[in-house]
């Protein structure tokens, strides 16, 4: 057995790798890594303004709510918050699409455009009340009620047209 032994000869062992980043992969690794954070950055900023509406509208009507509930004056919040929410609509779907609705159809158009679809025959009626017969009053629970669906509205509709 000594024979063959003789034969095969000693291993060589090779030299250990030494880790470097100075090799052709992590340069590669690097330009990726930037393009990709470049990359979300841009998708993050394009996010930022396309819903910037969204604040400035939850802020007028924060100011809006304020202002009304402070003078006690329920119906002109529910009119106003009213009024935002055509106005958004308009402007993401269309005035054509919105313009000219009302009472039913435009509680069926508000749910279609969001998952929670909160907007009820209740809220119809007071949007009547406060519409078309101003003489009536509207209770503060009615009128708070109404003006945080609006907001929870204005914080998740759905922004593109054909997502209605």
């Amino acid at each position: 057995m000594n024979a063959i032994d003789d034969q095969v000869g000693k291993l060589i062992e090779p030299i250990p790798v030494t880790f470097t980043f100075a090799t052709p992969g992590w340069y590669v690794v690097g330009i990726l890594l930037l393009l990709l954070l470049a990359g979300l950055i841009v998708l993050l900023i394009k996010y930022y303004q396309q819903n910037r509406y969204r604040k400035q509208a939850l802020l007028l009507l924060l100011s809006t709510e304020k202002k009304y509930t402070d003078i006690q004056a329920f119906d002109l919040l529910v009119y106003e918050a009213y009024m935002l929410t055509k106005r958004i609509a308009m402007s993401l779907y269309g005035r054509q699409n919105v313009a000219g609705l009302r009472q039913s159809q435009w509680i069926e158009f508000i749910n279609s455009t969001w998952r929670k679809k909160s907007f009820d025959a209740n809220d119809e009626i007071l949007l009547d009340q406060t519409i078309y017969q101003p003489e009536k009053l509207i209770s503060a629970d009615n009128a708070l009620g109404f003006t945080n669906k609006v907001k929870q509205w204005i914080k998740t509709h759905k922004r593109h047209a054909h997502a209605v």
